[in-house]
């Protein structure tokens, strides 16, 4: 019940106009709005809205209610550009048909990546789902050691599938993956984090996963990712080295998430497809 209180406070806004447009729409569609009321007048307008609203007054309201309903949708959008969504300091475990309608159908063109699982970072902004994203304030750090361990890699030109392993907040290891894809061949790239599990934007890290990837074997179709990274090098990765320009052959891209619980805490068995190339994956 919580859970579900929280969800509504911080999704109020969206929700509220959902709400509207759902009520306005029925209300207009119910109620003879055209018998009622005076027409819009028709004048020279260098709106287009306007002629708009005027034509469709003259059809009645089956038309109005849709068309006023749309014009107001407008509005929303145009107020929803100047705000960030998905502000607020809970989980935001939300499926990712809520954020399409967040920015497609109400406009918002900012999203707030903070609490967001690492799986629906990745897929937000592989998919160009809003225009920017908010990821938080770190310190930058240069000059930052990055190693790349390569696991099961003998025979890489036989297979079509890798595991992508990113160590960036904390340590991880080849034993956390999930058993039935820990004999695949793996790319395991740690920042120093040993010692310092500090959070920091990590312009090496982020490089490397690039280099890595762009250089894969041609045969390597699916990317499995198991990434313990902060937000801000999460949208870089998935900006620079996973948006596929280069990469147009991958057929699937699979981001893994961690169990709560454990030590050290182990993958879920089952991954979150992030994209899906249409043209391999029938």
């Amino acid at each position: 019940m919580k859970k579900i209180y929280e969800r509504i406070t911080l999704n109020l806004i969206p929700l509220s106009e959902i709400f509207l447009l759902i009520l306005v729409l029925l209300t207009i569609s119910k109620l003879n709005v055209t018998s009622h009321f005076n027409p819009p007048e028709r004048s020279a307008s260098l709106n287009p809205m306007d002629y708009l609203l005027y034509f469709a007054w003259a059809k009645g309201n089956k038309i109005v209610a849709p068309v006023v309903t749309f014009l107001l949708l407008l509005k929303i959008r145009d107020f929803n550009k100047e705000h960030v969504f998905n502000q607020g300091c809970s989980y935001k475990d939300y499926h990712y048909f809520w954020y399409w309608i967040c920015s497609k159908i109400l406009g918002f063109q900012k999203c707030n990546l903070i609490l967001v699982p690492i799986y629906m970072q990745f897929k937000l902004v592989i998919n160009d789902t809003f225009e920017s994203y908010e990821c938080g304030n770190y310190s930058k750090k240069d000059n930052d050691q990055i190693i790349v361990k390569k696991i099961n890699y003998t025979n890489v030109q036989l297979e079509e599938e890798v595991n992508l392993v990113i160590s960036d907040t904390y340590p991880l290891f080849e034993t956390q993956l999930p058993n039935l894809k820990k004999e695949k061949p793996i790319i395991l790239i740690s920042r120093d984090n040993l010692s310092d599990s500090n959070r920091y934007d990590s312009p090496e890290l982020v490089h490397k996963v690039v280099n890595e990837t762009r250089n894969l074997p041609q045969n390597i179709k699916k990317i499995n990712i198991f990434a313990t990274t902060n937000p801000k090098n999460t949208m870089n990765i998935a900006k620079d080295a996973f948006k596929l320009g280069e990469r147009g052959n991958l057929e699937l891209i699979t981001v893994f998430q961690q169990k709560s619980s454990g030590n050290p805490r182990t993958f879920e068995e089952k991954g979150v497809i992030v994209y899906k190339n249409s043209l391999f994956c029938i």
